[in-house]
């Protein structure tokens, strides 16, 4: 795939190679040191040069150079994640009191509950504050949990959850305004339970939080809008991840507790001490495997099985093997799995779900033998690199889709149920625990038996265990080359080093523990059916492979684990450096090899190679054109493509070889299912990239140029970079541990992958077979200084036994094995240097720049320690300088090299050079570190002159700066030594740079503006008073004025001064040039205040102004017109209305382009002038009639607002916000109008076609003439509205000078120090150009002020009165202060000395403050230029707290070209709302800018203005008062809004704007504490005063009344059922109120007894209510609770609630039904209650607005869980407060205007009030003859019985009597 040819070229050195790319592509030679690859090639190689030229080439024998020395440590770091919730919609429940909880880790926060509710709206937002690593953090999950209040206990509606991650992998890390899906999770077949509307955004330090245009439409499409990533399906299925754990092996014997400790001294060794169970958590859940007692190889064959959406919000899987302790359990080893590594989320059969293994995953970790340490247990639970192996768990992971939802989970709970009745014996207590370190996630208390429960555990089948000959036996072969930079402290004790693979060859712990150290192959063989890794394996294994060339014969007899350490040696102290010792090797090196055993899954490696290969070697042309391309270098497009082309080449190899591999292996039992899947899917993957990669070189040169090129490149480096990782771990990595005394003292990590041999050159790692440069360092923290303990280069190769007659192929000439003693087919002991050469080094230390300040003074006393092999030696200190220039010559004589002359020529030993600051006291600082590769000269070929390079310094994280040095091997000849080149000796027995290796100097002039300084804080105590600064480079200073009374002029008296420098002909070598700033103080003394390091000039390098060249050839193009959807340009100019242009005017392309109006050139005829039409408010000058006309028409357009007929500035916000969210949505490409949003201001009537988009045309059709509320802002001027500072939008306003901010004090990366090392800033100018020889004569003569090019067009830096006004218009997002989550913010703005606390008109309880203030102040720059906004939190009690803060400087603005001083309206106009607010007018102002830019013009002609020949047309006269009126305002403002198209001086002016800054606050450094939306007016003194401030008090909102007549209802669901009759009834009454006003609820009478579901009520409810029409929101002020101080303010959504319920007397009314009707849009009531349906807010029946409408009446129906249970009929009226005074009603049927009883049934009535009533309508009606039949018989039957009773007597009587 990388051409064979490659292996015949000669060996060449990649670096150099490297730096010749430049040189085979452009034709200029870019580089130094011609390769041999540029000449003689054929044709076919000219095609394939760049894989000769990048590729490494496999004759190199030492890997790729890494200037890096040290990989920084992941520090924690501050993040905020800020979540607003704005309503929720579709709730499932009745008649609930939800709240939305927020659970973020450990923390909970939770909005206020509304009450009867299913469509609760919050807008609250909420902070939180985290400190942590950036994989801890982007691990945690954002929990979305709506509850239901209820007085005793609350029940959860439905949840939601995502990762941090996937929030942070969003455009702007946000979400906004989108609808998170909520579910129960514990019920997964039930379905949506609701949705909430949310944003949600996560910042890092130093991220500003966009703030996201806020869509509130009622009719938005929750589906569309949901809280997904692109691409995810809107409905995701459930699906069961089954996480199957089988075994582990080569798990640390020993637990590292103390108790462990206690326990090994009583029972030995040999015992495992550890109990290991493994936990997997995954999005919230975590499930953990049984307990296995006392074995390091556990067996568990368990599956944890979660159920979650698909695709899971989540990016990761923690695998975790935990230790049981009887403490406290201890973390063993931590894996993550990366979800996207392991499937693939294409359509189609492309795609694939998660999949993995059954595969082994190796655990990293602390080293084993470590005692307890802090650090060890971040390293056990994957925080940081691991330093040592920890063992490896065999496992896999599969992902199936449930569709049924509800069979299948039964089936699973029924085998759990068994499952857990075996297992709660055993585990029964340890399953609900967490182990320590809160695997859990810290879930809380209550949800800590449901997290577990989430995750079941169940047994599973273990796979098939490997067969024997399935485990490869693998060789590790290295040599040691060189061993330096040892560490003085190591290396009083003999020193060894030990190289171990998994526990092979790990003298501490070797693998054959398990068991008797020799046993015989067939006890070996039956260990290998249970698997056990164990010493006979290695012994079986090897024996029966006799094929293995190097193999030893017997290895019974041989203990070969020893061969994985080099024998203990002393080492020798460094010649020239104390610090450091190294092991003399120059005569035998020697050699160590490790046997292990793993299962072949090698392809896996080299499939990974493969594509790394790929990755490296595109990177690699991508980088060096990027750095062509910074140089400006015309070849650097013909690289590009290349370099692309290449790609496409490579990619294509790499799928052939794929796709045979995929056809070979199809049938082979062992390749798991991502085998084949990964396989596919890299193809796929590389198919695309080449796709791409076609298309970047057929585009054509777009305008983004050469740099967007780039870009894709490197997003295309990215995708390959992601292929490469392969989850399914084989062989682990190499350890190289330095043992001292036979302690572990410093270690390396080398991946096994880029060792690994393979046939293949392409399929090979990088370092296999190289000699690779390792820097030991000590396991754990880190300290600041260089933690290197030493410089190892060994040569590595590893491979099966079965290639280990490849393993000495590269080895570099001069070297031979040796085996020593033993038998001679063993392996080498030891290699013999056969050859050996004389050298001399000699570093050539020039400069360095950039460095790190270590001095309290903020500069440093660097010098630079050069090391090489046993050599060491240092430069000069050079006192006080960021900048050193040491032009020191460093050699060192007799360095011997072994090895062949030509290896050591190409791939000569590097070099260390450390960098220090040296202090009196104490030890040197360290400030960073580079390795770099010498070029050798030797005798057979001329002397030629090294060229000094920059060498990148890196101090762990951060640069440390460059170092600009030349390194040479000069060859000593064996006769003498004259013929050296001779070295330049000064005195002290120092040696210069020599000339020929100098640069080349040439005399250059810097001119330097010395404008001012500011913002200087005290030094050492006292304030500055007399500063002076001087600026320094290549040796020279000069020096300003001395600024004789700082406070009251910071300004220097003497402007410009220029310096000659003597500079080096090659730009890039320039040195730096150093700002520093003094005080001088009382007795001469100077203080150093701070100062500024500038370490490229280039930027100053003076390009002079293009000569005005003559008129006719300046003829511009015809000018453009930006297209627009929508109707055509600005009807003012055109005659016609159509998209049709006059002819030849204009080609509809480029949005860039600012042309609206039409630009006519000279000979051009003018445009007849269009027939009067109706004009904008702006166009006349007096403003008497259009106001009418304006009101007029907005009342026609609007009955919103027929009560606001004011038209104030918040009209026009509202315009410009609106008018923003139209063209950001509107567009189908939203990124093209962020641009162009500054041009469509332009226009004036074509507004209309921009703000109504079409959708409001079929409106319009459908309103049947009735215009919409989208045409609002049709006729109003608007502003633009930048969603950030006004700086990002226009630059730091630094065209006229430059700010330099000043330090002082020590550099670290410690957060929030830069802040503290701020010390004040300097304002000035620099020019630099080359001196030519008339130049240098003329220098005396041009002392004249006027002749320095600095301070072209400059003003005068003397004191200017201005007159400042400051406008803030809210605030949003704002950091919470208070302990409920809210703020009272009010403002305070400070410029100097001036300070304006507004503290009386804070704002109670508020994130979002409307403020609406202006401040207004006199103040003289420069003293005082810098304002300073302050948002505070008001406090009754204590000091105010600070929320955050922003600083503009006033006079960058003030001076700067781009007029930011009072911002340009789109429109003219005398007064009203959008009166003209600057001090000059338009045509003045265009009068003065002509005069200050020297441009021609401009001249008034009647319908034209011409300004350096342009001619501008527009319209000249206009009607007032029936009179025809000349003003050219209109069209001088028109050019003014596009003098950026004026040649030469043109630049795009500041338009009415409003800014949005982010506040910020020192206490937490970086972190956005939210958004301030203002602007600022300036206007100079001398100029005729302004008009008054424009008023931006917030609109207070308008009272309102909405009076309700109920009448009736029908159909409501009957609840009650009669105990006797069994009839059907409810006592129906309604309740009503405004969402937000629940306090003044409202309920009608109750209708008793309805039989039917029909109720009469004539009931009326009166709500007043407060409205603000512009933005359609409530206001809702009261008191929080009865502790609250303040009322606070609240906006709403208009919504009305009407509920049915059934009256209950005993017990509590059961709730029946409900209706929300928003009042901007509800759907017109019915005409009859038949024709009323449940889905009249669905089926997009025509909505009505109640502001608009002021009446309406007719049928609505209730529900209750979507079920229709009932129909209202309503009328509802709508009045202003003030009508509602002069007309008042009555609530309920009171006076006035009371309403007549409802005419009732007579059933109508309450029992429990009255019996005899109920006795009537219940009883007597239905059971009347049944009664009276009874009554009747009773009577009867009484009578026969008193008849029969008294009869007897009676007649006993008679016949007594008788």
């Amino acid at each position: 795939m990388f051409g064979l040819k490659v292996k015949k070229k000669k060996k060449v050195n990649t670096d150099l190679v490297l730096a010749n790319k430049g040189a085979m592509d452009s034709e200029g030679k870019a580089a130094s040191g011609a390769s041999p690859l540029q000449e003689g090639e054929s044709s076919e190689d000219k095609q394939r040069s760049p894989a000769v030229r990048t590729r490494t080439i496999p004759n190199n024998k030492r890997s790729k150079l890494k200037t890096c020395i040290q990989d920084s440590d992941r520090k924690p770091q501050s993040f905020q994640i800020a979540i607003n919730i704005t309503e929720a919609r579709q709730l499932v429940g009745e008649n609930i009191d939800p709240s939305v909880v927020i659970e973020i880790g450990d923390e909970k926060k939770q909005t206020s509950v509304k009450e009867g509710t299913n469509a609760p709206f919050y807008n609250e937002y909420f902070v939180f504050d985290f400190f942590a690593h950036k994989e801890v953090f982007f691990d945690k999950v954002i929990k979305l949990t709506v509850m239901h209040s209820k007085m005793l206990r609350s029940f959860c509606v439905g949840s939601f959850k995502l990762d941090v991650w996937t929030v942070y992998k969003q455009p702007g890390h946000q979400f906004i305004n989108k609808w998170a899906m909520l579910t129960n999770p514990c019920d997964i077949s039930t379905g949506v339970k609701g949705y909430v509307k949310c944003d949600i955004s996560v910042s890092a330090k130093g991220d500003a939080m966009q703030p996201g245009i806020k869509a509130s439409d009622a009719e938005e499409q929750i589906e569309k809008n949901l809280l997904i990533p692109e691409g995810f399906p809107s409905e995701r299925p459930w699906a069961r991840f089954c996480v199957k754990v089988y075994r582990a092996e080569g798990l640390p014997r020993n637990n590292s507790s103390i108790m462990a400790n206690v326990t090994k001294a009583f029972i030995g060794d040999n015992t495992a001490l550890i109990d290991p169970y493994v936990v997997v958590s995954f999005f919230k859940q975590m499930g953990r495997t049984s307990t296995q007692k006392s074995t390091a190889d556990p067996v568990w064959n368990e599956q944890i099985v979660f159920t979650e959406m698909f695709p899971p919000l989540c990016q990761r899987m923690k695998i975790q093997v935990w230790d049981e302790g009887s403490m406290s359990d201890v973390a063993i080893g931590t894996h993550y799995f990366d979800l996207r590594r392991i499937s693939n989320e294409q359509d189609g059969d492309r795609g694939f779900l998660p999949t993995f293994g059954p595969a082994w995953i190796n655990l990293y970790g602390s080293a084993r033998n470590f005692s307890l340490g802090d650090d060890t247990v971040e390293l056990n639970e994957g925080i940081g690199e691991g330093v040592s192996y920890r063992g490896r768990v065999y496992m896999e992971l599969a992902v199936e889709i449930l569709s049924g939802g509800t069979s299948s989970e039964s089936k699973l709970i029924r085998m759990v149920k068994t499952v857990k009745d075996t297992k709660a014996g055993k585990t029964g207590g340890k399953e609900g625990k967490t182990p320590a370190g809160g695997a859990a996630g810290g879930a809380p208390d209550d949800d800590k038996g449901k997290t577990v429960a989430a995750a079941e555990v169940l047994p599973v089948e273990s796979p098939p265990v490997p067969n024997i000959e399935d485990r490869e036996c693998f060789l590790l072969f290295g040599a040691l080359f060189e061993a330096t930079m040892i560490d003085r402290k190591i290396g009083d004790k003999p020193i060894s080093f030990e190289f171990s693979l998994g526990n092979y060859g790990n003298v501490q712990e070797p693998v054959s523990q398990t068991g008797p150290s020799v046993t015989s192959p067939a006890v070996g063989l039956k260990r290998r059916g249970r698997d056990v890794s164990d010493s006979s394996d290695a012994l079986s294994s090897s024996t029966s492979s006799p094929s293995s060339p190097l193999l030893p014969k017997d290895l019974q007899d041989t203990n070969w684990t020893c061969k994985s350490t080099s024998l203990p040696e002393k080492p020798l102290l460094t010649e020239g450096n104390r610090y450091f010792m190294y092991l003399p090797l120059e005569k035998r090196k020697p050699c160590i090899n490790v046997l292990s055993h793993w299962e072949d899954r090698t392809y896996r490696l080299h499939n990974s190679n493969m594509l790394e290969n790929i990755a490296v070697l595109f990177e690699e042309g991508v980088a060096s054109t990027a750095e062509l391309h910074r140089n400006s270098d015309p070849g650097a497009e013909n690289m590009l493509r290349t370099v692309l082309e290449e790609l496409c080449m490579d990619a294509r190899s790499f799928i052939a070889s794929a796709e045979a591999k995929l056809k070979a292996q199809l049938k082979s039992s062992y390749l798991t299912q991502l085998d084949k899947k990964r396989l596919t899917m890299c193809i796929e993957e590389l198919e695309s990239v080449m796709a791409d990669a076609q298309s970047l070189v057929e585009r054509k040169r777009k305008t983004g140029g050469l740099k967007e090129m780039v870009q894709e490149a490197t997003k295309l480096a990215h995708k390959l970079r992601f292929l490469v990782e392969e989850p399914q771990h084989t062989v682990p990595d190499i350890f190289v541990w330095l043992l001292s005394n036979s302690k572990r003292v410093a270690y390396a990590r080398v991946k096994a992958r880029d060792l690994l041999f393979s046939s293949s050159q392409e399929a090979r790692g990088i370092h296999c077979g190289k000699i690779i440069t390792l820097f030991l360092k000590p396991p754990g923290k880190r300290v600041t200084s260089l933690s290197v303990q030493a410089k190892v280069d060994v040569y590595l190769w590893l491979g099966s036994c079965l290639d280990s007659s490849h393993m000495l192929d590269n080895l570099p000439a001069g070297f031979t094995a040796a085996t020593g003693d033993a038998d001679a087919s063993s392996f080498p002991t030891h290699l013999v240097c056969t050859e050996q050469h004389q050298f001399q080094l000699r570093c050539h230390m020039y400069q360095a720049r950039g460095l790190i300040a270590a001095d309290n003074s903020g500069l440093s006393d660097p010098f630079a320690r050069v090391t090489h092999l046993s050599h060491s030696q240092t430069t000069n200190v050079i006192s006080q300088t960021l900048s050193p220039t040491w032009n020191q010559c460093l050699p060192m004589s007799r360095i011997l090299l072994s090895g062949e002359q030509r290896y050591i020529q190409e791939e000569p030993p590097r070099i260390v050079i450390e960098v220090y600051d040296d202090d009196a006291l104490g030890k040197a600082e360290y400030l960073g570190a580079t390795v770099v590769v010498p070029e050798v000269r030797l005798n057979s070929d001329p002397y030629t002159p090294p060229t000094l390079q920059y060498s990148p310094l890196h101090c762990g994280s951060q640069s440390g700066g460059d170092l600009l040095a030349a390194f040479e091997l000069v060859q000593i000849p064996t006769s003498e030594e004259l013929n050296l080149p001779p070295l330049e000796e000064q005195e002290g027995g120092i040696y210069l740079v020599p000339a020929n290796i100098r640069p080349v100097l040439s005399t250059y002039r810097l001119e330097v503006l010395f404008w001012g300084l500011r913002e200087l804080k005290k030094v050492q105590l006292l304030s500055v008073d007399r500063p002076q600064v001087f600026i320094e480079c290549a040796g020279k200073t000069l020096r300003s004025s001395v600024i004789q009374k700082y406070k009251s002029n910071p300004n220097f008296t003497t402007l410009v001064d220029a310096i000659e420098l003597e500079l080096p002909e090659n730009e890039h070598l320039h040195p730096p040039l150093s700002i520093t700033v003094v005080d001088w103080r009382a007795f001469g003394r100077s203080t150093l205040v701070g100062n500024h390091i500038i370490n490229n000039l280039k930027a100053f390098k003076y390009i002079p102004l293009p000569t005005p060249p003559t008129p006719k050839l300046a003829r511009p193009p015809p000018p453009e017109v930006t297209y627009i959807p929508g109707p055509a340009p600005a009807p003012e100019l055109q005659t016609t209305e159509e998209p049709s242009q006059p002819a030849g005017e204009c080609s509809t392309t480029a949005p860039t382009n600012q042309d609206f109006l039409i630009t006519v050139e000279e000979e051009a005829p003018p445009i007849a002038p269009p027939p009067q039409k109706p004009q904008p408010a702006k166009k006349s000058d007096s403003r008497t009639k259009s106001t009418r006309r304006s009101t007029k028409r907005r009342r026609r357009t609007i009955a919103d607002e027929s009560a606001e007929c004011v038209i104030d500035w918040w009209s026009k916000y509202y315009a410009s916000v609106e008018k923003q969210t139209k063209q950001v949505e509107g567009s189908p490409f939203p990124h093209v109008f962020e641009k162009a949003l500054p041009y469509h201001s332009l226009l004036n009537d074509g507004i209309d076609s921009l703000v109504s988009s079409s959708s409001d045309g079929d409106k319009k059709k459908k309103q049947k003439g009735k215009e919409t509320v989208a045409s609002l802002p049709a006729k109003l001027a608007t502003l633009q509205l930048y969603n950030k500072e006004l700086e990002a939008e226009f630059g730091p306003f630094d065209d006229w000078v430059n700010t330099y901010e000043l330090f002082r004090g020590k550099a670290n990366e410690e957060e929030g120090v830069s802040e503290e090392r701020f010390v004040g800033k300097f304002k000035g100018r620099f020019c630099l150009y080359k001196l030519t020889e008339d130049d240098a004569g003329q220098w005396d003569e041009a002392a004249d002020v006027d002749h320095f090019r600095v301070n072209r067009g400059l003003p005068p830096n003397s004191p200017v009165r201005v007159l400042i006004r400051v406008y803030i218009v809210s605030a949003s997002n704002l950091h919470p202060a208070d302990q409920d989550g809210k703020a009272d913010p009010y403002i305070v703005v400070r410029l100097g000395k001036n300070e304006i606390k507004d503290r009386d008109n804070y704002i109670p309880k508020q994130l979002n403050p409307v403020f609406g203030r202006s401040f207004e102040m006199q103040v003289t720059f420069p003293q005082e230029s810098l304002l300073s906004v302050l948002i505070y939190d008001y406090d009754m009690v204590g000091g105010d707290d600070l929320i955050g803060q922003t600083q503009i400087d006033l006079e960058n603005r003030f001076y700067s070209q781009h007029r930011a001083t009072c911002g340009l309206p789109t429109e003219y106009s005398v007064e009203g709302y959008n009166a003209w607010r600057d001090c000059l007018k338009p045509t003045e102002l265009l009068m003065k800018l002509c005069r200050e830019n020297l441009v021609d013009g401009p001249h008034f002609r009647p319908g034209r203005i011409t300004v350096a020949d342009k001619v501008f047309t527009g319209k000249t006269v206009f009607m007032h008062e029936d009179q025809p009126v000349e003003s050219y305002e209109h069209l001088s403002l028109k050019i003014l809004h596009r003098w950026a198209e004026i040649p030469g001086v043109g630049c795009k002016l500041v338009p009415e704007h409003i800014e949005t800054r982010t506040l910020y606050n020192k206490a937490r450094p970086g972190m956005d504490q939210g958004q301030v939306q203002m602007w600022v007016d300036m206007f100079p003194a001398d100029l005729p005063h302004p008009g008054p401030p424009v008023d931006i008090s917030p609109r207070k909102p308008k009272g309102y009344e909405l009076r309700i007549i109920i009448w009736n209802t029908e159909d409501v669901i009957l609840e009650d059922s009669n105990f006797l009759t069994g009839q059907q009834s409810s006592d129906i009454y309604i309740k009503g109120w405004l969402k937000g006003l629940e306090d003044d609820r409202q309920e009608t009478d109750v209708h008793y007894n309805s039989l039917t579901g029909e109720g009469n009520f004539n009931w009326r409810f009166v709500f007043p209510f407060n409205y603000m029409p512009a933005e359609k929101v409530v206001v809702v002020r009261k008191r929080e609770s009865i502790f609250s101080l303040d009322k606070t303010e609240q906006k709403l959504p208009a919504i009305l609630i009407l509920q049915v319920w059934d009256f209950e007397t005993l017990s509590s009314d059961d709730f029946l039904g409900t209706v929300e009707l928003d009042l901007h849009g509800f759907p017109r009531g019915s005409k009859t209650a038949k024709s009323c349906k449940a889905d009249v807010f669905t089926d997009g029946t025509e909505r009505i607005s109640i502001f608009q409408q002021k009446r309406a009446r007719g049928w609505w129906p209730f529900s209750k869980s979507g079920e229709l249970t009932g129909k209202v009929e309503a009328e509802f009226h709508l009045v202003t407060a003030e009508e509602a005074d002069k007309n008042p009603v009555g609530r309920a049927r009171k006076e006035p205007e009371p309403l007549p009883k409802p005419n009732r049934p007579d059933t109508s009535f309450s029992w429990f009030v009255n019996p005899f009533k109920c006795f009537f309508h219940l009883v007597w009606r239905n059971y009347k003859k049944y009664i009276i039949i009874a009554l009747v018989l009773l009577i009867t039957v009484l009578f026969l019985a008193l008849l029969f009773y008294t009869l007897p007597g009676a007649i006993s009587q008679k016949i007594v009597n008788g």
